[in-house]
């Protein structure tokens, strides 16, 4: 009876995979019961909430071990191509080759997560260190459906394509961040040696290097590689390229188009990659009309409808005081607004003019608050010894007016910072490409144009308002959005890719944040779980 035997084997290998399945449900139940915020897999941690979730609605059967082995592998290559294409890492998403089979499945099922997680809402948390808005307004994700969604057999375009950002600058700077990684990968550019101001007309040894600077990133046609003299068809093409980096397009090639001319090809793709990542942080759609501020650019758009009605230069905060990104609403228009001093700019800027120019508060129409309300002269700063205060001891208003700090318009914007946007009397600002000159709020180039179109119902009677100097606050119909976002590059519609300098280092910040978080998870040499 010899062929009794080949029938027990066949009977053995039936019942085995229904014996695993039932040893794996176990084994990763007890793994998923772990009293802990996070699940240890050797040196990775897991979310253990969305885990846990995922492998509960299963019954806690396996979703990528033996017949699934196959889809798993394939969809943890697709993620790889695809994170390549989106400014995220391939090799944050390599799940190691280990022998505990539960294990793996654990981390195939974190990768998975992981990976749609920053390709829709980011990596980072958007932290206004970084130049992000807050993590409030970000998109909500379902880790647990894209899971259910992916083990049930759909395809991870098909999945993927509702989470990520949808907005037309995203996908215009992908191509870009593809555009300047082939760049890198071909070489990039030769630096160009420090040295003095090169200007129309002169000679100089290093033309013939930014001629070719200029050819490899389209500003100056290949028929124009040779001479050492900078002559019209190179000045044009330094003037373009001044203009794609904020840069005074005057032709001549000084310090600040020198260093912008040798920032590598290959610190362009991890700028390019870091406004990627802030795309990632912004709402899944944004209002349909609403106020965009680029601070880095010091620019303004009113967006309607999805139709930009209204663009102007502004002034941002200097160095020292950052205007603040965030996302928040516009609730009101002031005609001809009081500004109260900041206690800081009372003490450091409007203190040490007082000790040289007593009369220095009467003649900006600024008065002391709370305090020599019987002495008009004392209110106005006169008869006080101020040489003997370190710091300003009062309040100190100013009158509306053309020469109030706040100018004679003035947008409240509803945060704690005390920022708004507003009017101001130094005018000669706005000719300057370099405008980060403010305390922190920002100053607008066209005010009361604005205040027309966000008040049509008064927009006949603010010419006049303006002219009396009565105080007047205006409530908007409806509040309106305003972002106040930091983008250093950005593309146009015809693919012209903007760059700017990282004004507050949040670029810095959030590139340093990236980098430590693209650590692939270590094989272990135990796969044993590991107890916390």
């Amino acid at each position: 009876m010899s062929f009794i035997r080949p029938l027990y084997v066949a009977a053995a290998l039936v019942l085995i995979p229904g014996l695993f399945c039932a040893d794996a449900r176990a084994s990763i139940a007890a793994r998923l019961a772990e009293d802990s915020a996070v699940i240890q897999v050797g040196e990775h941690p897991l979310e253990s909430d969305l885990i846990r979730a995922f492998y509960s609605e299963r019954g806690f059967k396996a979703a990528w071990s033996g017949e699934a082995r196959p889809r798993a592998d394939k969809l943890l290559a697709q993620i790889q191509a695809v994170a390549a294409g989106e400014g995220l890492r391939p090799q944050a998403y390599v799940v190691p080759d280990i022998n505990n089979a539960d294990d793996r499945d654990l981390l195939i099922s974190e990768t998975l997560a992981r990976f749609a997680r920053d390709l829709s809402i980011g990596r980072v948390a958007p932290t206004r260190q970084v130049g992000g808005m807050g993590a409030e307004i970000r998109p909500k994700l379902d880790g647990t459906a894209i899971l259910r969604e992916l083990a049930a057999g759909r395809e991870l375009a098909a999945t993927l394509i509702p989470v990520q950002p949808a907005y037309a600058g995203y996908h215009r700077l992908k191509v870009a961040l593809a555009r300047y990684e082939k760049l890198a990968a071909d070489g990039g550019w030769s630096v160009i040696p420090d040295g003095p101001s090169i200007k129309a007309g002169m000679e100089d040894a290093r033309l013939p290097l930014v001629r070719k600077r200029l050819i490899v990133t389209g500003e100056l046609a290949a028929s124009q590689s040779q001479g050492n003299t900078l002559d019209a068809p190179l000045i044009e093409a330094v003037k373009r390229f001044q203009g794609r980096h904020g840069i005074d397009p005057d032709g001549a090639i000084g310090k600040q188009t020198l260093t912008a001319l040798n920032i590598s090809a290959e610190e362009r793709v991890r700028q390019v990659a870091a406004n990627l990542e802030r795309w990632r942080w912004m709402p899944r759609r944004l209002d349909s009309t609403h106020i965009a501020v680029n601070l880095p650019a010091a620019h303004f758009e009113l967006v309607r409808e999805g139709r930009i009605d209204m663009a102007m230069r502004v002034v941002v905060g200097d160095i020292q005081h950052q205007t603040p990104t965030m996302a928040t609403t516009m609730t009101s228009v002031v005609i001809n607004p009081t500004w109260t001093v900041p206690p800081s700019i009372a003490t450091k800027e409007i203190l040490p003019k007082l000790r040289k120019d007593p009369g220095y508060l009467a003649n900006n129409n600024m008065r002391i608050l709370d305090a020599f309300d019987g002495d008009f002269e004392k209110s106005q700063g006169l008869g006080i010894d101020w040489s003997k205060y370190s710091k300003f001891p009062y309040r100190l208003r100013q009158k509306p007016g053309s020469d109030n700090a706040l100018g004679q318009v003035k947008f409240n914007l509803d945060n704690g910072d005390d920022i708004y946007l507003h009017d101001t009397p130094k005018r000669q600002y706005f000719g300057r490409i370099f405008r980060a000159l403010s305390h922190g709020c920002v100053r607008l180039e066209r005010p009361t144009d604005l205040a027309k179109l966000l008040l049509p119902a008064q927009a006949d009677k603010l010419d006049e308002w303006v002219l009396d100097d009565t105080t007047r606050t205006v409530k908007l119909d409806k509040p309106l959005t305003v972002y106040l976002m930091y983008m250093t590059a950005w593309s146009d519609e015809d693919g012209t890719v903007h760059f700017r300098e990282d004004l507050y280092g949040h670029d810095s910040r959030l590139k340093t944040a990236l980098k430590r978080r693209q650590q692939p998870p270590q094989p272990q040499v135990s796969q044993e779980p590991v107890k916390k």
